[in-house]
């Protein structure tokens, strides 16, 4: 019985009669041949049963630039050790081993403290308090090699190493030098290619070669050349190509997802500037004025403009009065004398509260009629140092209720009906500090994904000190509870790292689930 092959096909079963088996892509090479037409052929040579392949995921190590010098010079750390054995350092204070290591080792304040962070947890040396100098106390007495170091020096003889290469004592380390960036992984799949008995017992005269098209094209028929060609099967049960399409970004995705909670709950969304004055992002929220929050290492102050327009001089006179002797809230203020140049000072907002007590100024000065709900989903700034949970720039998400006798009863009542339609079912509140609510709560979701209970916001009822100077008094209360955006979506969308919400990384993105809220 004769088989019909495509002719890349007859040459790739040739090729590999002469082979017991051989890697997919060497056999592309040495045919000069598309990897992906030589799996299409071994494809074709299993569907007549004359060959196979099978897949291997292989795993390989290469060092970073900055491996490659630890691999020649030593980790840091061990230098700094076999600096300190050497000089028989065994008790020194914190600074002057720190002005040592600079001169000596050109290790400098980061990678010191660094490498002494990894030596107190080797328990090679520790840190204490003699007559309060903090001294560095040495634990081990001889210098010897890390385990870390042999296995950089092994990659380093390899170029690249597979992870079968690695001894086992030193594969636990693998996962140190990739959070310390001193090795890349690269995983990729390898396939062997082989031929069943019959493909190697296949004779030349029992293979006929077919041209094999896989689309019915006009000339086709036009000419009659249908009759003389294989149409390739259709297979329908094969995946077909992947699609990358236009699509929603999923942070946006979860923006929308909470505005339309919040609408769906009666709640109306308001807006303010980016740009903010002191007096409305601190000063209205009684924050004294020396607060620690205030200082320029949190906050972004701006120079240009230099100075904000306040609201009317009854506004503001009633604000100084609180922060000065409480005004008529009962209470006795900060005593201190209010600087209404400081207040002036503009900032970009640390937090959209600023546009909720602006929204309480204009409810009381235009009547709203009672209970006013209304939310901000918007960006505030803080003047952060950027890690994979921190950001400088990320969104706020708050909400507030302004009525009658309202009290926390209404307030977790409307934090369960939130966070459940967010899409946690187990929520708790407990008590908490917040400057500018009391009482307050701090609230935490159950995580199916983590198994774990997180912190996700908090909530309290505004002080009297930040309602009376808008007019607001008993028996109108305000509500309030707010959160950052992106712990949801962390948790919706499995990230783990906070920029990557913002890095917006490609092959991510095409592969992100739709947040399920």
């Amino acid at each position: 019985m004769t088989i019909s092959l495509t002719p890349d096909t007859i040459t790739i079963l040739q090729a590999m009669q002469a082979n017991d088996e051989i890697p997919a892509r060497t056999l592309a090479t040495k045919l000069e041949m598309d990897y992906i037409m030589v799996m299409a052929g071994v494809n074709e040579l299993k569907e007549h049963g004359l060959g196979d392949f099978t897949e291997e995921e292989i795993i390989e190590y290469q060092l970073t630039e900055e491996g490659q010098d630890y691999a020649k010079n030593l980790l840091p750390e061990s230098r700094l050790f076999k600096f300190i054995v050497q000089n028989e350092l065994r008790q020194v204070s914190l600074n002057e081993l720190r002005a040592k290591a600079e001169k000596e080792l050109n290790i400098k304040d980061r990678m010191f403290f660094i490498s002494l962070n990894h030596l107190r947890k080797a328990m090679w040396v520790s840190q204490t308090n003699i007559d309060g100098i903090p001294t560095i106390v040495v634990l081990k007495q001889e210098f010897e090699e890390k385990e870390e170091q042999a296995l950089l020096e092994m990659i380093n003889d390899s170029g690249v190493i597979n992870r079968e290469e690695i001894p086992g004592n030193l594969q636990e380390h693998i996962e140190v030098l990739k959070k310390r960036t001193l090795i890349t992984e690269k995983k990729y799949t390898r396939r062997l290619l082989m031929l069943t008995g019959e493909g190697k017992a296949i004779k030349e005269k029992d293979i006929s070669s077919v041209k094999e098209v896989t689309r019915l094209t006009r000339e086709h028929i036009k000419t009659g050349e249908w009759r003389n060609v294989s149409f390739k099967a259709y297979d329908v049960e094969k995946p077909g190509p992947a699609i990358a399409p236009g699509r929603i970004n999923p942070l946006v995705e979860i923006i929308n997802k909470v505005r339309e909670i919040f609408y769906s709950m009666g709640f109306m969304e308001i807006r303010g500037p980016i740009v903010e004055s002191a007096f409305f992002n601190f000063d209205a929220l009684f924050q004294p004025q020396d607060h620690p929050a205030r200082e320029m290492h949190d906050t972004f102050y701006l120079e240009k403009p230099g100075s904000a327009r306040l609201p009317g001089k009854k506004y503001v006179k009633r604000v100084s009065e609180v922060h000065e002797n409480g005004g008529k809230t009962g209470s006795t203020g900060w005593g201190y004398t209010w600087d209404k140049r400081v207040a002036q000072q503009t900032v970009l907002r640390t937090h959209t509260t600023a546009t909720t007590v602006r929204q309480l100024g204009k409810a009381i000065q235009q009547g709203v009629p009672l209970p006013l709900k209304v939310f901000s989903v918007d960006r505030v700034y803080r003047n952060e140092k950027v890690d994979r949970s921190h950001l400088a720039e990320f969104m706020q998400v708050e909400g507030i209720i302004i009525g009658d006798n309202v009290n926390l009863g209404d307030l977790r009542g409307t934090l369960v009906e939130f966070y459940k339609k967010m899409g946690f079912n187990r929520i708790i509140t407990r008590p908490g500090f917040f400057p500018y609510t009391e009482p307050s709560m701090e609230i935490s979701v159950y995580s199916e994904e983590l198994e774990t209970w997180m912190e996700i916001g908090g909530s309290g009822i505004f002080r009297p000190e930040v309602c009376e100077p808008w007019g607001i008094k008993e028996p109108t209360r305000v509500l309030a509870w707010g959160q950052g955006l992106e712990r949801i979506a962390m948790l919706r969308l499995k990230r783990k790292d906070i920029r990557d919400l913002y890095k917006n990384p490609l092959s991510w993105l095409r592969r992100a689930p739709y947040p399920k809220l």
